[in-house]
């Protein structure tokens, strides 16, 4: 699930592919060293503690580290596929070929985008069924809009069948498949409506990554280690390479959103490395791309069917990031329970998990003052000309959830998320669950109070363009007007996990 548009596009340069488990950890590995190998909470060798009992049953943990690939009768001989080690059959590759090979009057540079309609991402992104994993280790992501002189800039509107009906993950995947495949399309992202607030919310994620991504200093053997939830477009590259992270994962159920995200890193990646000097205009660290749902499937599951002994060789990382996305996970207990379950067992003791999320007493204050007005549905709504929310039952007069729970909402932000469903994150509620699996809560501030306490530190850090995309009416440098009311609905977090 792709995080809400607050990604700025940066100038990038060329790069070498990557994406393999060879490249991922082939600056030094642990089996090739004479020093302790870092446990994965993931083996199976290791006797499962008591709190990580209380989720779901441990069966699915049963085949970690072991290489898991399905081939179907149909593609069992086909060469084209055998890179992938995944079942071809149903999955995003043979679609894209199936549709690429169709029809004979488009011009073969951009055969991968001539059915690229809106329509077209909305079928393709229908099924009721989670789509099959999908790892990016070596594909061109062409840009037609590149080859187009200046266009007049247009708002991004999704377009999604039966809206009303379908699931959650359906149009999650739907709306974010779209909105890639738009923002090649709709013109220079500086003429967005809201990219001051897209700065603004970047520069939350530099402070809070630049404040609590922390190298293990207990082994300076194992590579600094970064595992991006619902990674979107790629949009938080660069502030992995501003903390200085060595190696990168990142999974998205958006399938075009991990193909961009892939060729980000593909453009910029640094084609050549020196101990003495680093290019801080390109990325330094290897990365690893894979299409899967985190709230429905365990890491495991996503990664080893296309990097076999990934678990076993990289894992406990450093930090798990999850930047405005958790939201989606409330829908059931047992989505946010697999969601916290994978990110503790993702984690190496001390390691931190990051989050951004609408912030729960933000809403609850709206609730309570009855800041909110009654449409012709009957429905209750507040925001302002930027961002909106919409309940679809009437909230508590309190403003507090029960259960906590598929509280729903359809949240709209212009330009960027068109009226899709979230649900309220009673932030107690999360703090609770994350406890029961070994997560203790570190900081919590609302973005506003961030920004606030922590320019005066990143002000002269911050890519002067960031810094300038922020600049006030008044001269001075944050959010104002509706903008401020619109990045004051969410809140930064950081946990830590526990243990030695």
């Amino acid at each position: 699930m792709s995080q809400h548009e607050s990604s700025v596009e940066e100038p990038s340069g060329s790069g070498q592919p990557s994406g393999s488990l060879e490249s991922l950890g082939r600056k030094r590995r642990l089996e090739e060293r004479d020093v302790p190998a870092v446990s994965s909470s993931y083996s199976s060798a290791k006797e499962v503690p008591g709190w990580l009992k209380v989720a779901r049953p441990q069966d699915k943990y049963e085949q970690y580290g072991q290489r898991r690939v399905e081939r179907s009768n149909d593609t069992a001989g086909d060469s084209r596929y055998s890179k992938y080690n995944i079942s071809t059959s149903n999955s995003v590759l043979k679609r894209r070929h199936e549709e690429s090979s169709s029809g004979d009057d488009a011009h073969p540079k951009y055969a991968k985008y001539r059915d690229e309609s809106l329509d077209r991402v909305q079928s393709s992104s229908s099924s009721s069924s989670v789509p099959e994993v999908t790892a990016y280790s070596n594909i061109e992501i062409a840009n037609p809009s590149a080859n187009h002189r200046e266009i007049r800039y247009q708002t991004f509107e999704s377009h999604i069948r039966d809206r009303e009906t379908a699931d959650i993950n359906n149009i999650v995947r739907s709306h974010y498949n779209q909105r890639t495949v738009h923002s090649k399309y709709q013109g220079s992202r500086t003429k967005s409506p809201i990219y001051k607030l897209r700065n603004f919310n970047n520069t939350i994620k530099y402070m809070l990554l630049g404040n609590f991504v922390k190298r293990d200093e207990n082994n300076n053997e194992k590579l600094f280690t970064l595992l991006d939830l619902c990674c979107g477009k790629g949009g938080d590259l660069n502030k992995c390479e501003f903390v200085g992270i060595e190696q990168y994962i990142g999974i998205d159920i958006s399938d075009r959103s991990v193909e961009e995200a892939f060729s980000r890193y593909r453009q910029k990646k640094a084609r050549f490395k020196s101990a003495h000097r680093k290019d801080n205009t390109k990325y330094n660290f290897e990365a690893c791309f894979a299409t899967g749902d985190c709230f429905g499937q365990t890491i495991p599951e996503i990664l080893e069917p296309n990097f076999p002994g990934i678990i076993d060789r990289t894992f406990p990382v450093d930090c798990v990031s999850i930047q405005f996305s958790l939201h989606y996970s409330f829908e059931t207990e047992e989505k946010v329970r697999t969601l916290i379950m994978n990110i503790s067992k993702s984690l190496r003791p001390g390691g931190t998990f990051i989050g951004t999320i609408p912030s729960s007493d933000f809403i609850r204050g709206k609730i309570q003052r009855k800041e909110y007005i009654k449409e012709e549905t009957g429905k209750k709504k507040f925001g302002n000309s930027i961002y909106s929310v919409t309940f679809e039952k009437d909230p508590p007069a309190d403003g507090v959830f029960r259960p906590p729970f598929g509280n729903k909402y359809v949240y709209n932000l212009i330009d960027a998320v068109d009226n899709v469903p979230e649900y309220v994150v009673p932030f107690e509620t999360l703090r609770s669950i994350s406890e029961d699996y070994g997560l203790e809560l570190k900081y919590k501030k609302n973005f506003i109070d961030i920004f606030n306490e922590e320019i005066p530190k990143y002000f002269p850090k911050l890519n002067k363009n960031l810094i300038e995309g922020m600049k006030r009416s008044d001269g001075k440098y944050g959010a104002e007007g509706d903008e401020k009311e619109a990045v004051g609905f969410y809140l930064g977090f950081v946990f830590e996990k526990s243990g030695v």
